[in-house]
């Protein structure tokens, strides 16, 4: 495959696992990030957006690493669980705040997420 070939694998492959990410994600959380996120509540969006990052980082550095087709799939499952887990762990930390709207709390979520993903994309490195 050539190098167009490869560039559009990996970038339809990329979008399509981000999208199942995040329809997974939302599944899984206890609260209805689409429906507050359409009433306009800050939280939910902020800690989507960040679990969201922290799934596309180690994507991002499994394709830059050149990985194969396989690799790039299996870190894509690494990250999705690095990311529910740092959820969970948010949540029992900090529970409601999402319900809740509470923005700060949120954003440690965010940035929880964010660091969860910067950690698991940087073990990709040996």
């Amino acid at each position: 495959m050539g190098a167009i070939g490869s560039f559009l694998l990996y970038l339809g492959l990329s979008l399509a696992l981000l999208v199942a990410f995040t329809l997974l994600y939302t599944r899984v959380t206890p609260y209805d990030e689409i429906a507050n996120i359409h009433a306009g509540k800050l939280a939910p969006a902020l800690s989507l957006s960040g679990a969201m990052l922290g799934f596309t980082f180690p994507l991002l550095m499994a394709s830059y690493t050149h990985a194969d087709l396989v690799g790039f799939l299996a870190w894509s499952v690494i990250s999705c669980i690095t990311q529910l887990g740092v959820f969970w762990a948010l949540y029992h930390t900090l529970p409601n705040v999402i319900e809740t709207n509470n923005t700060a709390g949120a954003t440690v979520y965010a940035t929880g997420s964010v660091c969860g993903g910067l950690i698991n994309a940087a073990s990709f490195i040996p």
